[in-house]
């Protein structure tokens, strides 16, 4: 049977769905028939990502084809036993089951919340049936918060994964959602903390984690998070600190379910310290490129404007020296614009700190 991992959060906003996302493409390319589940069917994030992948075609699932959402909307079907071909497709190492047939589709939500979570559990249960045995993995992507269908999730998957932040709102709804899973059935429970900041080098991700449900801190990167969905996310990723962290995470959850697969750390990182593109994390990239070049023309410029024109060769003369010092004072300007802009992100980006 497949190994089935429900990703919950207590709240929303943590970067559960670029996190399954990602995980399930390095997964996929390392060999594994995987097959992302949408059941966040209002949110459908995952769903949205197929959308452009398709070209941005409405049409996502074709009759007669099931979404997920087609499952809970004739949840009074299900129940009598009716069984569905589902609307998996393709995305790129990975498949996705959809929330919906349409990327525009409005739903009542009356009509697709389950009433007990017996009922979620039993369309759970027929939809895990429906995929085809062909899947090594298959990752729930869930709704964030508690209700009847995310408890029923946790009882018909093979383990949870809680993504997290560090701030303190989120510890806390994380603690809340964490207790109440627990008393809903015995699936192990992991936490993963997404977007850490205080991360200062690759050091940090090698110490384990406290707990035996703790995976791991991934580091937030401004790049990663808003350039999900874009057509150079991909490419990006393969540079960042960000897959290393979700990769030893894997690691541990693999290890910790005893698990045969197991994911590489190696990445192509742009500079040569990682302790510099951990502290560069909460720059874009255009910043990161006005950093570099502005320090170096910076140097450069200085260098070349305060030392003695003899030591600096014959064709070092007066103009050549104002023009020096005319590309050091832009350097260091390119320098102060990329740290400005850092200090322009909101002020809730910051971590709270939390007791408990």
């Amino acid at each position: 049977m497949a190994t089935v991992i429900n990703v919950v959060s207590g709240k929303g906003g943590t970067g559960k769905t670029l996190m399954s996302a990602v995980l399930a493409d390095m997964l996929g390319r390392l060999g594994l028939n995987v097959v992302v589940v949408d059941l966040d069917i209002f949110v459908r994030g995952l769903t949205v990502l197929l959308y452009f992948h398709k070209r941005e075609s409405l049409s996502l699932v074709s009759a007669p084809q099931a979404s997920v959402a087609d499952l809970f909307i004739n949840k009074n079907d299900v129940l009598i036993g009716r069984k569905y071909h589902l609307g998996i497709s393709r995305y790129r190492s990975f498949d996705v089951l959809p929330a919906v047939h349409r990327i525009d589709q409005t739903l009542n939500f009356p009509d697709i919340v389950p009433s007990t979570r017996a009922e979620a559990t039993k369309v759970l249960e027929v939809l895990l049936s429906s995929i085809p045995k062909t899947y090594d993995v298959v990752i729930l992507d869930s709704r964030a918060g508690y209700d009847e269908l995310i408890a029923a999730t946790h009882s018909v998957s093979t383990a949870s994964i809680c993504v997290e932040e560090e701030d303190g709102i989120s510890r806390v709804t994380a603690d809340n959602l964490i207790n109440q899973l627990k008393n809903d059935a015995p699936t192990p429970l992991f936490r993963l903390t997404n977007k850490a900041r205080k991360i200062e080098s690759l050091g940090d991700l090698e110490r384990e984690p406290r707990g035996i449900t703790e995976l791991g801190r991934v580091p937030f990167d401004i790049d990663v998070m808003n350039s999900f969905g874009e057509e150079d996310f991909w490419e990006g990723i393969g540079r960042s600190l960000y897959r290393v962290a979700l990769s030893r995470a894997w690691n541990r959850f693999a290890a910790k379910l005893g698990l045969p697969w197991e994911l590489k750390e190696t990445r192509l990182s742009p500079f040569v310290s990682d302790r510099i593109e951990v502290h560069l994390a909460t720059f874009t990239l255009r910043d990161r490129v006005l950093l570099v070049y502005g320090i170096l023309l910076g140097v450069s410029g200085l260098v070349l404007g305060f030392f003695d024109r003899d030591t600096l060769m014959f064709f070092f003369r007066d103009p050549i020296r104002v023009m020096a010092v005319a590309i050091g004072l832009i350097g260091l300007a390119m320098s102060v614009f990329a740290i400005l802009r850092l200090g322009r992100r909101p002020r809730d980006a910051t971590p709270l700190k939390y007791k408990g």
